[in-house]
């Protein structure tokens, strides 16, 4: 409760705009004017079409900036490592969309039943483009990634955490609005990105303490 108090807690969270200023971008590269891919694998076509997975797509939102918030309030360095990666893990996105558009064929929508107007609705929003890498699953992984290094966090938390994001992702396969290799991709992107800026963060860490810490014996 004293947190949500903290003046310092709520521009920190702030910095989350970065990531609504970015998604600005994303509908200018989400066309077929540059010509386009189709990635397909065995699996995507073995795996079944359910409307109803929709839903759990669209939890996102609420999931990926709910856990960011947690993340601001547990480990506040670990937040920004995290929101960090995510904005470069974007760009480059952004980069491939540009680069290498790729196109998820879609199914004909004609039965009806739990999450189809939903499904519907996704589809009238969002074109069938800008897939790989997919950016719901890259920030799933992240903030699951991110949640899953802090030592302080509960175990539970990070179970749910983890399922939440693996069902996140599961879904995007499971509405095609992703392939494979969209998920895979950006499981790949997030985790060499978040072990960079971690990497540099320790680093620059330990050079820090060394400075302070030189000649003492």
């Amino acid at each position: 409760m004293h947190m949500l108090k903290s003046k310092s807690y709520w521009l920190s969270l702030s910095l989350m705009l970065s990531l609504a200023v970015m998604g600005m971008f994303y509908d200018i590269l989400n066309s077929p004017d540059r010509g386009y891919v189709v990635l397909n694998s065995p699996i995507d076509q073995m795996l079944p079409f359910i409307p109803a997975m929709s839903i759990p797509y669209l939890g996102w939102y609420p999931f990926v900036f709910g856990v960011l918030a947690y993340l601001c309030a547990k480990d506040r360095l670990m937040y920004y490592r995290v929101l960090l990666s995510m904005n470069i893990c974007v760009w480059i996105c952004y980069l491939i969309y540009f680069n290498f558009q790729t196109m998820v064929p879609r199914p004909e929508l004609t039965a009806a039943g739990p999450g189809s107007a939903v499904i519907s609705w996704l589809y009238s929003q969002d074109r069938p483009f800008n897939c790989f890498p997919s950016i719901h699953a890259l920030h799933s992984y992240l903030v699951m990634r991110a949640v899953l290094s802090v030592s302080n966090i509960r175990r539970y938390i990070k179970v749910l955490v983890s399922a939440g994001a693996a069902l996140i992702i599961i879904s995007t396969l499971l509405i095609k609005q992703h392939v494979i290799y969209d998920a895979l991709g950006a499981i790949v992107l997030g985790e060499c990105i978040f072990t960079i800026i971690t990497g540099l963060a320790l680093h620059r860490r330990r050079r820090k303490e060394s400075k302070w810490t030189e000649g003492i014996s």
